[in-house]
């Protein structure tokens, strides 16, 4: 036997670190909702996975962030983020609409074939939209900040426009919820009128969100198709 000593292992090579959205919206200091906008319009550098998860490499978005002084590109300033997204805390009222369940989810078909006649049809991925928001709804109104609430609905539309789809389906799926939701609520609300109205009021600013956003994604995909 030789007296060699034996040769040393080759260090393995892990790859590059990903980060799910998550973890990389926590790196940058911002929402998800906002990180998830940037990387649909090419304003961070990302991947796909073999799923569709966008993954964000981890060296590569360090050096992204150091090219920029060490911060995110600022968020566009539109005159409805002017609007208030701080309310009264209404746990009560958070609770009575999570309560609602599938009374909520079968307002929500109804009034969803209202509102897109012959193409109303309710699928569940729509129910499962229609279910984040309520559940994002109730965490805000329990918080007393509907701030996240309104980006998810501004991702919603965004992603909606991003992608090339018809900006009736999302406007009409939030005006929908926002329909079944005051049904639904009605008898659990009745002599809560300020409640009922502040809920109204963030319904109708949910809607005007999904709006916005759907346009902001329209620009986006015609900025991208002219470059």
């Amino acid at each position: 036997m030789s007296g060699a000593p034996p040769a040393a292992a080759e260090p393995r090579d892990h790859g590059p670190r990903l980060l799910p959205v998550s973890a990389a919206a926590r790196m940058l200091g911002v929402s998800p909702s906002s990180l998830r906008a940037w990387a649909a319009e090419g304003r961070v550098p990302h991947l796909r996975t073999p799923g569709g998860h966008r993954r964000f490499e981890l060296e590569e978005l360090e050096r992204w962030l150091a090219d920029r002084g060490g911060a995110p590109p600022a968020p566009q300033q539109r005159q409805h983020e002017l609007v208030p997204t701080r309310v009264e805390r209404m746990p009560a009222a958070a609770e009575d609409l999570l309560a609602t369940g599938e009374a909520l989810l079968a307002a929500f078909d109804e009034e969803l074939e209202r509102a897109l006649p012959g193409g109303g049809r309710s699928t569940s991925a729509r129910r499962s939209r229609a279910v984040n928001a309520a559940q994002g709804l109730a965490a805000g109104l329990a918080a007393g900040d509907l701030g996240e609430c309104y980006r998810e609905a501004e991702w919603e539309g965004f992603r909606h426009g991003a992608s090339g789809q018809a900006g009736d389906a999302p406007v009409a799926e939030a005006l929908a919820l926002r329909r079944a939701v005051d049904r639904t609520l009605a008898s659990a609300l009745a002599g809560r009128q300020e409640e009922r109205r502040a809920i109204e009021r963030a319904l109708d600013r949910i809607v005007v969100r999904v709006a916005a956003g759907y346009a902001d994604g329209v620009r986006s995909r015609v900025r991208a198709d002219v470059a």
